[in-house]
């Protein structure tokens, strides 16, 4: 049985006073302090109002200190009890400590946003480098079969942590050389993405292919990737954003299964101007050498065989 013993009031950083109730459990002798529910609702509604204004200006996504900056008046344990009280109702979501993103009712089925519409405040939030790479960049370069489940995001190491939101999951790949080049905007509902070109991409599929489902994936997106690459956009600069390896890789790719030897000779030309040894590497890095193979002018061993969907 909880019985009211008394009432006190909170005051913090010279912000008005919040009345508190304290309740003593006689059973296990335990107090439990709670707020006046009627100030809650109070601040819950200014608060829900403050977040309309925000989705009406066009915004998605709100930290906790700027909410605090614009409601100077309010204590912070009022907010935080009106910020609950929004997340139960799948009215706002925080996918990381003092973020929240808003949900607009065009979302309240999915109880969250797609990820390419929060994606770019959250880093920005988090002070970290970024671009949406893989299947999830195939498929806004509109290179996919379907939409990924599952929703990669390309960063710096230190590594962050998996995300697993209202059946949102992102996943996080960082990287120890952040590339500079060949990431570019993509706008969308909530503002600007960031997000791999078409041949980032084709490395990130070759070099991380066993997160998304192994080698005949990745070729069997590289494979319409490619229709969106120009002869044009095969320069030097390229040789940066990968290794050795793997632009061997992609060059055997292009010129055996994907039927794109124009793509080939202008990589493979760009290797020989630029001093870039080939050695023997295996197609399949987690696989053995193949001793009877075919050779090639990539020096590739081809220890797999490729199938792409058509």
């Amino acid at each position: 049985m909880l019985e009211e013993n008394n009432i006190r009031f909170h005051q913090k950083n010279g912000k008005q006073k919040q009345k508190i109730k304290l309740f003593v459990c006689e059973k296990y002798r335990k107090t439990y302090l709670c707020a006046d529910n009627r100030a809650v609702m109070k601040e819950q509604r200014n608060i829900s109002d403050w977040i309309n204004k925000q989705l009406a200006v066009g915004k998605y996504t709100f930290t906790l200190a700027y909410l605090n900056s614009q409601m100077p008046d309010k204590s912070y344990i009022s907010i935080k009890l009106a910020l609950k009280r929004l997340v139960d109702k799948n009215k706002i979501i925080s996918i990381s400590k003092g973020f929240y993103i808003i949900i607009p009712p065009s979302y309240q089925n999915m109880g969250i946003l797609p990820p390419v519409m929060f994606m770019d405040d959250l880093m920005q939030y988090l002070k970290r480098p970024y671009y949406i790479s893989l299947l999830s960049a195939a498929a806004l370069h509109g290179a996919a079969h379907q939409q990924p489940q599952l929703h990669f995001v390309c960063t710096t190491l230190p590594s962050m942590r998996n995300t697993n939101k209202n059946g949102i999951q992102i996943k996080y790949i960082s990287k120890r050389t952040f590339p500079r080049l060949h990431i570019v905007q993509k706008k969308t509902e909530s503002g600007y993405v960031n997000l791999s070109d078409p041949i980032l991409t084709c490395f990130d599929l070759i070099n991380y292919h066993r997160s998304i489902g192994g080698l005949n994936r990745a070729a069997t997106v590289i494979n319409e990737l490619s229709e969106e690459i120009s002869e044009k956009e095969i320069t030097a600069d390229i040789i940066r954003l990968s290794t050795n390896a793997n632009i061997q890789r992609l060059g055997y790719l292009w010129e055996y299964v994907c039927n794109q030897p124009d793509l080939a000779d202008m990589l493979f030309n760009i290797m020989k101007e630029t001093s870039l040894s080939f050695k023997n590497y295996k197609l399949n890095p987690a696989m053995d050498f193949q001793k009877q193979t075919s050779r090639n002018r990539w020096k590739i061993n081809v220890n797999t065989k490729i199938e792409i969907d058509e």
